[in-house]
């Protein structure tokens, strides 16, 4: 129990009377929200909501298991999110129920709590069954779980023994046996997920095997017109790591042996083959020729010309906000911020260069991951790639992630994920060797990846949703890399001013060399 005053719900009947909606409705707003503020999956990021109501309670009842979903409406300060959470009733004294919302008392003295049914193997198991066949809970409002028609070879979840992934943080996984994740969307965002759309694209309309199959849905019907889809589950990969931390592990020895000039590149084999899936990705996703949500559109100068003005409002805040901190004396190396300021309008200038350049070779707009970088694939036991989380960027509303653009976005990304990744290995190493060596280290490393990836992504030749021209390609994949890195420049400059230096790097070397480097 937290040290949060836990209300108490009065029932006259069994403790299991707290998850009607007539019970649930004697919670206030303050209390929903005290308890929505220890939830790692809130994102109110510490603010404390201004109201919280419950709109829609659906009850989940599997043979003699009875739950509850309750519909958070959470007043944000003129914006109003859905979140949803999971209910159970324990009686007082049994195992440790989780994180629980309030105390239960019914009138034949009996206690009990009222807790997040995540933690409740009934709940689980429950909702293995419902994927197992599909099942519809509720009346008015109701969550609808579907299977996804597949192949014979897939795994069902029914009866596996599941446990609760605790390491995350906007979402909750829940893992059945070594075959199926069920991810559970704590906030519901009215629309189409595309994490699911992509998914079921990519599952039953290609033959793309780098990412885990999706096995089911859980869509959430409700009221106020609210849909949603509050669930998915997908084939687990039992034994796999994220790609970040794979190539961290893979190239920290290199790193360690003050490595010589000539000693070969630690993740250039790895970097190639993701090369080659990432392109087997949008090659699958540019294949659509019937669905309208996905069939390709042609990449016009208009295209290129919104591109470009996003990455000059990117240019432009960042460098506005390292203007403030450079006066303000707050960088530890202010040499490097001078000289980005001082080519500040050369870079602008070069945006409207990049258009006049690609003019109307820019390939075409398709599906994209949206947000692509090492910690959004897996390495699997067997050294295979599988990409995961197709949401896209998850400030950004629905209707936007869904939207096509360039794949040489997606490629942008992994590009500067690998600048990161070689920070991340020298400033392990800083202090241990010698620093003008380890900078030099660092920069072969990140250019040996990023020269590896290409090789990989551009081995397959040429697709109709890039440039057909490489020089018009290296600048469309520039004018992406360079919006990137200035997103990032803002970022570490509100949130880790120490890492500015990573993406103030990646800007001026942007310039210095072509986007590819390959």
């Amino acid at each position: 129990m937290s040290e949060r005053s836990l209300p108490t719900i009065r029932v006259d009947g069994a403790l299991s009377e707290a998850l009607c909606a007539d019970a649930l409705a004697e919670l206030t707003g303050a209390q929903l929200g005290a308890f929505l503020l220890e939830r790692r999956w809130f994102g109110g990021k510490g603010r404390a909501p201004v109201d919280v109501r419950i709109g829609d309670v659906i009850e989940l009842r599997a043979g003699d298991a009875r739950h509850a979903v309750a519909r958070l409406d959470v007043d944000m300060g003129g914006r109003t999110a859905f979140y949803q959470l999971p209910l159970a009733v324990r009686r007082e004294g049994d195992d440790a129920a989780g994180a629980v919302l309030a105390r239960v008392e019914a009138a034949n003295g009996e206690r009990g709590v009222l807790f997040d049914a995540v933690d409740d193997e009934s709940f689980r198991r429950a909702l293995g069954g419902a994927f197992a066949r599909g099942a519809t809970f509720g009346g008015r409002a109701r969550w609808i779980v579907e299977p996804v028609e597949g192949d014979a070879s897939r795994p069902t979840v029914g009866d596996a023994p599941s446990r609760t992934v605790r390491a995350e943080q906007s979402n909750t996984s829940i893992i059945f046996g070594d075959a199926a994740i069920m991810k559970l969307f704590r906030r519901m965002e009215p629309g189409i997920n595309p994490d699911v759309e992509i998914g079921r694209f990519l599952t039953t309309r290609t033959h793309f095997r780098h990412t885990p199959p999706l096995l089911g849905v859980i869509r959430y019907e409700g009221s106020g017109d609210v849909h949603a889809v509050a669930g998915m589950l997908q084939g687990f990969l039992s034994g796999s790591t994220d790609a970040w931390q794979d190539a961290l592990e893979r190239s920290r020895a290199w790193f360690a042996r003050e490595a010589r000039d000539d000693a070969p590149h630690p993740y250039a084999s790895d970097a190639e083959q993701l090369g080659r899936v990432t392109r087997d990705l949008h090659d699958a996703l540019g294949s659509a020729r019937e669905d309208a949500d996905f069939v390709p559109r042609p990449a016009r100068r208009g295209d290129v010309e919104r591109w470009a003005r996003s990455a000059r409002q990117r240019v432009e805040e960042a460098t506005s906000l390292l203007a403030e901190r450079l006066e303000a004396g707050a960088l530890r190396d202010a040499e490097p911020a001078r000289a980005l300021l001082d080519r500040h309008a050369a870079d602008l200038a070069h945006l409207d260069e990049i258009v006049d350049s690609i003019g109307e070779d820019a390939g075409q707009l398709i599906r994209h991951h949206g947000d692509y970088h090492l910690g959004q694939v897996l390495r699997t036991a067997a050294g295979d790639f599988q990409i995961i989380d197709f949401e896209g960027e998850p400030a950004r509303p629905l209707s936007e992630r869904r939207e096509r653009s360039s794949a040489l976005r997606d490629v942008a990304g992994m590009l500067r994920s690998f600048a990161y990744a070689a920070a991340t290995l020298a400033a392990e190493r800083r202090g241990k060797s010698d620093g003008q060596r380890l900078e030099l280290r660092a920069s072969r490393w990140e250019r040996g990846a990023r020269e590896a990836f290409l090789n990989g992504y551009l081995a397959g030749g040429h697709a109709d949703y890039l440039p057909r021209d490489r020089q018009r390609l290296d600048a469309l994949l520039e004018l992406f890399e360079m919006e990137k890195v200035y997103y990032e420049m803002s970022y570490e400059l509100n949130n880790r001013p120490e890492w500015v230096w990573i993406p103030l790097d990646g800007a001026l070397a942007l310039r210095s060399t072509p986007a590819g480097r390959a």
